[in-house]
């Protein structure tokens, strides 16, 4: 953007510059010519035209320079309104993510469950793409916040799931593939093959069509899920285990990409 500004500044400048009047040849003093009464008149003329196209190109350049200062403005103000509304969502995300670690941190115990989100370690789990791990003995649940509200149609076969907000419709992304997928991540740095399952959570004024699937929830409803599974399946020594393999896996993903 500056850089077409400075374009535009120097077209205005070399317009300018070309706009000021030429000076004539002098005649030379030792002719002898005499300037006829047309002559006289027509460099009148010429005199007198010369300030009116010199003002009309002064005219044209000032037009450039407000056209120049109005699309800069103009720009100014978009790009205000956009950040604005980025930072509103990147807030509005951060909001439900707390809510999310609030719910299950006064809904289950915190002896038989061990809650890792990206407030408390976002390196480690910004690593992982996940915004919530749950470790317990009754299995590891990665949880995905999911920031659509509204009415959603729900197409587990389907890549993309329509859904009705504020009189728009939208399109997202399964988030039950996207959940899977880090559930598959997580179980290899974790190297075991069951026990990881995960959860796909949505705000509470979320609603499902025709019904609601197993493996999402809103943020209300997060630790019963979590809490309907009461098999033990890992000892409390493992469960330590994993934890210190979610905590390091970051430092170690850091190195390797250096």
């Amino acid at each position: 953007m500056v850089r077409w500004i400075l374009v535009c500044l120097f077209i205005v400048s070399t317009r300018v510059i070309g706009a000021e009047p030429t000076s004539g040849n002098e005649p030379d003093k030792g002719d002898g010519v005499q300037i006829t009464n047309a002559e006289s008149h027509q460099t009148h003329d010429l005199a007198t035209t010369q300030p009116d196209v010199q003002s009309q190109s002064q005219f044209t350049a000032l037009n450039l320079i407000a056209l120049c200062f109005l699309v800069y403005l103009l720009w100014t103000v978009a790009r205000y309104l956009y950040m604005r509304k980025r930072e509103a969502d990147k807030a509005q995300a951060e909001k439900l993510k707390w809510q999310v670690y609030r719910s299950l941190t006064t809904s289950l115990d915190a002896k038989h469950y061990t809650i890792l989100t990206r407030h408390l370690y976002p390196e480690q789990l910004e690593a992982l793409s996940l915004d919530c791990v749950v470790l317990s003995p009754f299995g590891v649940f990665v949880v995905v916040v999911v920031e659509q509200s509204g009415l959603i149609a729900v197409e587990t076969d389907s890549q993309v799931w329509p859904c009705r907000y504020k009189n728009k419709t939208h399109y997202l992304a399964n988030p039950l593939t996207a959940a899977a997928q880090r559930a598959a991540t997580l179980a290899g740095v974790l190297n075991t093959p069951f026990g990881v399952r995960w959860l796909a959570v949505f705000p509470d004024d979320a609603e499902f069509s025709p019904t609601r699937p197993t493996d999402c929830c809103k943020v209300s409803e997060v630790s019963l899920d979590i809490l309907r599974y009461t098999r033990c399946q890992f000892s409390h020594e493992q469960v330590r285990l994993f934890e210190q393999a979610v905590l390091s896996y970051g430092e170690r993903h850091k190195q390797l990409s250096a």
